[in-house]
């Protein structure tokens, strides 16, 4: 336990978990909100961390990790994080920007020359990370050992031609933006974007984030259980359609991502760099990772206030093309606040992944958010599970911010 905070253990009900871990004081409400969800029996198996300032101020587990041998979440159990993921390589990106090495509003093709073909010279690498370059799907058999070389399916996508003129509107990307980050990362620094991550900011920052799950860490990690999926979620993603083809890439994954040894619980695709859904992760280090975003960590801050207010100007909003779904609202990469994903509010950015997992900062208030767990719900919704947990920190930055 840290020094001065409060034991976080709360009792729980028939069939739920008790809550482990700790919490400051001053965010005991939100310590308290995570503890009841954990105790109604809403999650299997979850865990929730905080940071303030710079500074860890909750960090709390439970619950059960894997169904099958009945595994108990630790405070080092690791968990597929689905397209949490694309913030984490997102990320990647602008610490380049911050650098100068890469410009959001120039060409792609000025980095990667063979991505301009088919029309696709016009798209800004701002417009590619925001789902607008037009290739939301890969074309052709995908196969798992295609999976394993990332140039060549990147090399793929550049040939493609677009499903929609580029620029000219947003189609969430599910997979395949991780290949334009990946071969982004790779042209301007030479290494494939999970080395780029492991090197240049997880050791910095001792994150434990996988892209390429290494074997000796394949026992930490829980396994996700799928829900129902959803007449809506059918109707949207009949087989064969863009959709469909998008987020299963062309029948290779199952629609609902994962099941018992499939998909995102199928250690071939978890020992994969698959930057677009594929990462690994505990809470912990997602809310680490975004801390370092706003606040120097060990004397190490990951990005400028300038950076992240250009990555966050609003690049794709309303309509996804083709369809009368409101998509996500996109800055450079990086998820911005809209009705469904509300975060903290305005000047919040992150992302969320499949099955109700989120990760994000807000610097207005100096709070960087991870929940990630592995019964997944149903989306399309204000999670009531996760935000009861946000909910519960509106108060706690007020107390917190009180006295300081």
């Amino acid at each position: 336990m840290k020094p001065g905070s409060m034991a976080a253990q709360g009792s729980s009900a028939a069939g739920g978990a008790i809550a482990h871990g700790w919490a400051s004081p001053d965010f005991a409400p939100a310590a308290e909100a995570f503890a009841k969800v954990l105790a109604s029996g809403a999650e299997l198996g979850a865990a929730c961390c905080v940071y303030y300032q710079g500074e860890p101020v909750l960090d709390m587990w439970g619950g059960v990790a894997r169904l099958p041998d009945q595994a108990p979440w630790t405070a080092d159990t690791l968990i597929p994080v689905f397209s949490i993921s694309k913030g984490v390589s997102a990320l990647c990106v602008l610490t380049l920007v911050d650098q100068g090495v890469i410009d959001l509003d120039e060409p792609l093709a000025r980095y990667w020359p063979e991505f301009a073909v088919h029309g696709k010279d016009v798209i800004t690498v701002r417009e590619a990370l925001a789902h607008r370059a037009g290739v939301p799907a890969l074309d052709g058999e995908v196969s798992f050992a295609d999976l394993r070389d990332t140039v060549a399916c990147s090399a793929r996508l550049a040939a493609q031609e677009p499903a929609f003129t580029p620029g000219s509107s947003h189609l969430y990307h599910a997979l395949t933006i991780g290949w334009i980050t990946s071969e982004l990362v790779r042209r301007v620094t030479g290494l494939s974007l999970g080395r780029f991550f492991r090197d240049r900011i997880a050791a910095r920052l001792d994150l434990d984030i996988w892209f390429g799950l290494p074997a000796e860490q394949a026992g930490r990690v829980g396994s996700v259980e799928p829900p129902e999926l959803s007449g809506f979620i059918r109707e949207l993603c009949p087989p064969g359609s863009l959709p469909w083809r998008a987020i299963t890439l062309n029948g290779l994954l199952p629609l609902e991502l994962a099941g018992p040894g499939t998909g995102f619980n199928d250690p071939r695709v978890q020992s994969v760099e698959m930057a677009g859904g594929n990462g690994i992760a505990t809470a912990r280090s997602l809310a680490r990772l975004y801390a370092a975003t706003m606040a120097p960590l060990n004397g190490d801050r990951l990005l400028s206030s300038a950076t992240i207010a250009d990555a966050c100007r609003p690049v794709s909003t309303g309509p996804m093309w083709g369809t009368e779904v409101e998509g996500p609202n996109w800055g450079a990469g990086i998820m911005l606040p809209s009705p469904m994903q509300p975060m903290l509010g305005d000047g919040s950015f992150g992302h969320d992944g499949a099955g109700g997992s989120l990760a994000f900062a807000h610097p207005a208030s100096g709070i960087s958010f991870a929940y990630v767990r592995n019964r997944m719900a149903a989306g399309g919704i204000i999670d009531p599970q996760v935000y009861a947990v946000i909910d519960a920190l509106g108060s706690c930055i007020a107390q917190a911010g009180g006295k300081s």
